[in-house]
Parts: structure tokens; C-alpha cells; sequence
């Protein structure tokens, strides 16, 4: 019976033990989360994450990727062209794992018809270690934010965690918008009967990013960008193939009868990793296309309570306008 008892306090004491780094592991993460999304509240990629600071279900597609993404997809010109809302989650090497965390952050608020997801992040090459330190994070967000120690003040402790900004481009970016430097595309998207497959982990993420969109009502539709750097017809082959396995639509901007034809010596800024405005502007242009026709998204342009978009275009058509940028 001592034994017994002895092993019972040992029980408890290890649980007692666990319920306190927890409870202080809840309560740091509660201090140093930054108490608004933006930069200078500490907030990390407050681009992609403006979104939580949009009107509750107003945003009717959400695009999510790396910085393929966020150089390829500019809501506001979506809004100027086709009257539909959208945001753009992209984040520069975003892997799948934080795909997830976003995805998840916007759901709280959004209920996107649509979710694009550009398909270059599905291929980068992601660690467990990496991926459980992201679910971690998420848990107790102390892990993401501890440097935040050295700037709290007095209202990290007591103030609430909010959400009220937004990014006025809606995630998209201008910093190489009217930069040039041609590509080589002597050897882009040449036919081969190579293929290549997503890693297994990769495979697992994907599967959940459909789960959580099937979840919300949302469809989950792929998109690969044009890129002479990040695409050929080996990842061509192995995107089709997966996404006829998770039974979601593909387009593929590169090929076929969805390619756009992007002057390569004039439409990218990174000799071909990148699209620069103008190459954004065709690829937008055409996501449009698709997403009116085949997938019945609402034009809000003339409803009243949607008014702050096209604040934000007029705003959007100005700054393009001081660029020296054609408008859209």
C-alpha cells in the first residue's frame, strides 16, 4: 500500500508540475502576444495577417502561398476588375505549417468561398522539428513572440488582444513593381515524362489545409503561378496528379489553355522568379476570369456596406498612378 501511495503522490506531483508550466506557459504567451496586428504592436507578418482585422465574412476569396503569391494576386485590382473580395496570406518561404496557422487565424473571422492556394509552398521541403515547433507556437504563442520581453509596457499585461488594422494592398506587395530583369525562358515548361511527387509530410499538410476548407464551406482550388525559376512540367505532372487525388481544381498559369502569356523580358523583376506588376496584372486578370465563371463569387461594387473597397482602389489606382504604372 506504500508503494502504491508513493507512486500516487509521484503521479500527482508530476501532474501538479505540468499543470503549472502550462498555466505559465498560457499566461506568458497571453503577455507577450502583441495586443493589435500591426508591426509595431510586435505583431510578425502583419501583411498577411491584416486580414483578421477586415469586417467579419466579408472576405469572399482567400489566397494563401509564399511570395509568389504576394507578388501574383492584388485584390484590389480583383475588386476593380470583378467586385470581389479577397486577401492575400502569403508570407516569403512559407511552408505548409504556417499555411495551416494562417488558414486557421483567418477562419476565425472569414468565411471564404474560395481559398487559392499557390502551389510553389507545396513543394518546399519542410522538418518535423520545424513543424512542431510551428504547432507549438500556436499553442502557447510565447515560443513566436519572446522577444517581445524587451519592448512590454503596461498595457501588454492588462490590455486586450485585438485586431483592428488592415493592410490597405490587402496582402499584395509593390516593392519591385515596376523593376525589370529579363528571364531565360529557353528551356521553360519543355515537355518530359518526369514527374514529381510531393513528399510524404507535404502530402499529410495538404490533405489537412483541405480538411480545415472543407470544414468552413470554403473550396480549396490550386494555382500555379508563372515562374520560369519554380515551375516545369516534372511539377506540373506532380501537382495534376495530387490534386486529382484530393479531388480539388488545379490551374496551372504556365501551360495549357489557362497559361498566361507573360513577356519574360519584361514582366518579372528577378529574371523569372518573380512577376513584377505587369506580369501581376495579367495573372490577376486572369484568376478573376476563373473565379467568376466557375465558381459564382458575388460583385459587391455597388453594395453600400462594401464602400471601404473602393476608398481602397481609388487609393490603389493612385499609388500606381505616382509608380507611373498602367492601372487595372
Amino acid at each position: 500500500m506504500m508503494r502504491v501511495a508513493r507512486g500516487a503522490r509521484r503521479v500527482l506531483g508530476a501532474l501538479a508540475i505540468a499543470a503549472a508550466v502550462i498555466g505559465l506557459l498560457a499566461l506568458s504567451s497571453r503577455v507577450v502576444m502583441p495586443k493589435n496586428n500591426q508591426t509595431e504592436f510586435g505583431q510578425i507578418n502583419a501583411a498577411a495577417n491584416g486580414v483578421m482585422g477586415e469586417p467579419a465574412d466579408t472576405i469572399d476569396v482567400l489566397f494563401l502561398g509564399d511570395s509568389e503569391a504576394f507578388s501574383s494576386f492584388s485584390p484590389l485590382q480583383l475588386w476593380g476588375e470583378q467586385g470581389i473580395t479577397s486577401y492575400v496570406c502569403a508570407t516569403s518561404a512559407q511552408r505548409l505549417y504556417y499555411t495551416t496557422s494562417l488558414l486557421a487565424r483567418a477562419l476565425e473571422n472569414q468565411s471564404p468561398r474560395v481559398v487559392v492556394l499557390e502551389t510553389n509552398c507545396i513543394f518546399s521541403p519542410m522538418s518535423v522539428g520545424d513543424a512542431a515547433m510551428r504547432a507549438l507556437s500556436d499553442l502557447f504563442p510565447v515560443f513566436e513572440y519572446h522577444n517581445r520581453w524587451k519592448s512590454l509596457t503596461v498595457d501588454d499585461f492588462v490590455g486586450p488582444v485585438r485586431a483592428t488594422w488592415t493592410d490597405d494592398l490587402k496582402g499584395f506587395r509593390l516593392d519591385h513593381a515596376t523593376q525589370v530583369k529579363p528571364a531565360d525562358a529557353t528551356t521553360y515548361m519543355q515537355e518530359t515524362d518526369d514527374v514529381q511527387r510531393l513528399s510524404r509530410f507535404n502530402w499529410l499538410y495538404l490533405q489537412e489545409i483541405k480538411r480545415m476548407c472543407d470544414a468552413a464551406g470554403a473550396r480549396l482550388v490550386l494555382v500555379s503561378t508563372p515562374s520560369t525559376v519554380n515551375w516545369n512540367m516534372a511539377r506540373h505532372r506532380g501537382m495534376a496528379q495530387a490534386a486529382s487525388e484530393l479531388m480539388v481544381d488545379y490551374y496551372d498559369l504556365n501551360v495549357g489553355d489557362t497559361k498566361v502569356e507573360i513577356d519574360w523580358s519584361s514582366e518579372t523583376y528577378d529574371a523569372g522568379d518573380h512577376l513584377n506588376l505587369s506580369g501581376a496584372q495579367k495573372v490577376t486578370s486572369a484568376v478573376g476570369k476563373i473565379l467568376r465563371g466557375s465558381y459564382d463569387i458575388a460583385d459587391h461594387r455597388q453594395d453600400a456596406a462594401y464602400d471601404g473597397w473602393n476608398d481602397a482602389y481609388a487609393r490603389y489606382r493612385q499609388r500606381l498612378s505616382q509608380l507611373g504604372a498602367a492601372t487595372s
